[in-house]
């Protein structure tokens, strides 16, 4: 099975890869970036598929995924706007700063990575998938692995964050992970 994701992000093919060895997984073309315009993850994940779709092979299947980080003290921020949260040219490291700065001396620092699949497969039919990681946000980046607000979440459970843990131990728990997995069960995918 080929599979086209509807992203850019070099990271999240590596993710997708790893978690479908086999499956050939490729990303979109240069210069992809649909305005996501969705109040919903959802919504911006359908948003960024159906812009693929007719450009890209017709017996392949058109994954998108959409994704970002819940604060509950913060009443759902980033959420959609996770990737942008400091800007519209905003690093991982401004998206990172700016919501610790936002948590500063706060006592609720709960918090939930979500991610919604939408796959788009021949024979015009649509999939989709969801995940969740609950976790809480540190009060200071630590880990050089991952992307994101990798540095500033602890899963629940754990005592590192998700940037001090392999590839295959984030993917286990993560919420791309787990969407990934059900995903593969919909799509008759071997998920690793």
């Amino acid at each position: 099975m080929n599979i086209v994701l509807a992203t850019g992000n070099l990271d999240k093919v590596g993710e997708f890869e790893a978690l479908w060895p086999g499956t050939g997984v490729e990303r979109a073309p240069d210069g992809f970036s649909p305005e996501e315009t969705g109040a919903t993850f959802f919504q911006n994940a359908w948003i960024k598929a159906a812009a693929l779709r007719g450009s890209a092979d017709p017996g392949a299947v058109v994954l998108a995924d959409d994704s970002g980080l819940v604060v509950h003290a913060l009443g759902g921020r980033p959420g959609v706007f996770s990737a942008r949260y400091a800007g519209d040219d905003a690093t991982d490291e401004d998206n990172c700063r700016r919501l610790l700065q936002e948590l500063e001396g706060q006592g609720d620092r709960r918090a939930a990575f979500a991610c919604v699949l939408v796959a788009l497969a021949p024979g015009d039919r649509m999939l989709v998938a969801s995940g969740c990681c609950p976790g809480e946000i540190t009060t200071a980046m630590r880990g050089g692995r991952g992307f994101g607000y990798d540095p500033v979440f602890v899963p629940l459970g754990e005592q590192r964050s998700m940037a001090e843990m392999t590839r295959d131990e984030k993917a286990a728990i993560s919420h791309r992970g787990r969407a990934a997995r059900r995903m593969s069960s919909l799509l008759g995918l071997v998920a690793a």
